[in-house]
């Protein structure tokens, strides 16, 4: 009796310990930026500098970038692994460390797409990501090259 109990305690452990949406295919992650913003494409280098805060200005206008996370559980893990090749905790922390030392804003946050879209298509200079199955017409997809 003891060896059933045992695999039945590792399953329920792995169970309630298993990251949310792994089993999951990932989700597609897209960019996304105003309809006014002139660009249609942007190297992984740029995005990932955008993202951690090393680069604040557009290049073509100048303006300041308004850069907005997803918090959506079911993406933003595959945005950080896909576009800043950290994990979610490790840009989680680098957000909270910024703030802490006074290094930089952390970006805005949002919980889901459709927060995400909403103030993208508000703001001229706004960047986030969403999934590309959720793209419509209020915002517009960075292409990474």
């Amino acid at each position: 009796m003891g060896k059933p109990l045992t695999i039945l305690r590792m399953l329920l452990l792995l169970m309630i310990f298993w990251p949310a949406g792994v089993s999951r295919a990932a989700a597609e992650v897209i960019l996304v930026v105003n309809h006014d913003n002139s660009l249609a494409a942007i190297s992984e280098r740029a995005a990932e500098r955008i993202f951690l805060g090393k680069k604040m200005e557009w290049s073509q206008a100048g303006g300041h970038i308004h850069v907005v996370v997803n918090n959506d559980p079911q993406i933003y893990p595959a945005f950080c692994r896909q576009i800043l090749k950290k994990t979610a905790l490790q840009y989680l922390l680098y957000r909270k460390k910024m703030l802490f030392t006074g290094s930089g804003l952390p970006p805005l946050a949002m919980e889901n797409d459709e927060e995400v879209k909403c103030f993208v298509a508000a703001n001229r200079d706004a960047i986030g990501f969403i999934r590309k199955d959720s793209l419509d017409s209020r915002v517009k997809q960075l292409f990474i090259r």
